[in-house]
């Protein structure tokens, strides 16, 4: 999937988002994790300021602690140019997408 079919459309999100200001990792498949805000966040997904969002991995896992205790795993389902909208996905989906 190229970065223009992931361009931000209209409001498709399914549950309600809670607005924050939290620091966070991208935890690239390959070890490698960039810093990251999240803006706002629901039980599916979240949106997340990165220094370069066209440069975001299509999945990745979201390191939302200090410890690396709480993580999720993410698709991308949206990019604009300073931000980048994910969807939380199973551990069992998101292994598969990786493996490919």
């Amino acid at each position: 999937m190229n970065a223009k079919a992931l361009l931000r459309r209209g409001d498709e999100r399914k549950g309600r988002r809670r607005p924050m200001r939290r620091a966070a990792l991208v935890l690239h498949a390959n070890g490698q994790a960039a810093p990251c805000v999240i803006w706002d966040m629901s039980a599916g997904g979240a949106r997340l300021a990165i220094a370069h969002p066209t440069d975001a991995p299509l999945q990745f896992t979201l390191v939302l602690t200090k410890d690396g205790s709480d993580r999720r795993n993410c698709e991308v389902v949206w990019i604009d140019a300073r931000y980048v909208g994910v969807k939380f996905v199973a551990a069992a989906s998101f292994v598969e997408n990786v493996v490919k």
